[in-house]
């Protein structure tokens, strides 16, 4: 029998468990995976124990109200993975009262799309916007009837957007802590920073808009850069690149030691 008593489990174990969790509740495992999923479940103790976690987690759910229960575990795929993740996050934590911990930590493990530092990742969405992620970055899609919104959780991505395929003209934003960004069809980049929010624009314009109601709202431009916070929107400056220099495979080092070879 796998242990689930295990209090110590490394939350990266456990976020590979509930990926695992969610690719073979999918119904469509291939034989491939389902021998990739053993090797990686007897590789080693811990990732039993993460598994027999994860499981656990998922009945307390099953053991919800049918609707909830149901809602929970009948998503798209996206959504049931994140469900999933969020199961394995309990399992780390604990489980009390299910009251879920919302610190940073938490929000990035459990977006949608994130990368690891050191890695960049390009995801096309639905409709057929392009963004890639720089490093150590996270964030979450939401496609509604009225809107497309991705919500930078942190780091910064870089979006190149496609017309509205579904034919609704829905608006395409991205909402970060200090506010939203709605795209004018374009090519831009988003970076959350402690306190405030940094947006560059390299073809047509965006809308900026702080969570601030009262605050003002700015167009900004191809070839503009700005920050701004929950009040109000920063001064406006240029930009010398035609996209950020880290999608190009460089390495920004701002404000960072570098450590003698010796």
């Amino acid at each position: 029998m796998l242990n689930s008593d295990r209090l110590d489990i490394h939350p990266y174990i456990l976020a590979q468990a509930a990926e695992w969790f969610a690719v073979l509740g999918s119904g469509q495992v291939s034989q491939i995976e389902t021998e990739q999923w053993q090797a990686w479940l007897h590789a080693h103790p811990d990732h039993q124990a993460a598994w027999s976690r994860v499981e656990f987690f998922t009945h307390k759910l099953q053991n919800l109200p049918s609707q909830a229960a149901s809602t929970a575990l009948n998503q798209p795929d996206l959504y049931r993975r994140r469900t999933l993740k969020a199961l394995a996050v309990l399992g780390f934590i604990g489980l009390s009262g299910w009251q879920i911990s919302r610190d940073r930590y938490f929000q990035v493990w459990t977006a949608d799309y994130q990368t690891a530092l050191g890695a960049t990742q390009t995801i096309t969405l639905a409709d057929g916007s392009k963004v890639t992620l720089d490093t150590g970055s996270a964030f979450n899609v939401e496609y509604t009837p009225e809107l497309r919104k991705l919500q930078l959780v942190s780091g910064e991505i870089y979006i190149e957007t496609a017309p509205d395929n579904a034919g609704l003209h829905r608006p395409f934003v991205v909402d970060s802590q200090e506010g939203r960004v709605r795209a004018l069809g374009t090519r831009f980049s988003v970076r959350q920073l402690p306190g405030n929010s940094q947006v560059s624009v390299f073809a047509d314009a965006v809308e900026i808009q702080p969570s601030t109601p009262e605050s003002s709202k700015l167009t900004l431009h191809a070839g503009q850069t700005t920050r701004f916070n929950a009040e109000r929107i920063g001064a406006v400056t240029a930009l010398s690149a035609d996209r950020p220099t880290w999608t190009q495979g460089f390495l920004l080092a701002d404000n960072m030691p570098l450590r003698n070879g010796n």
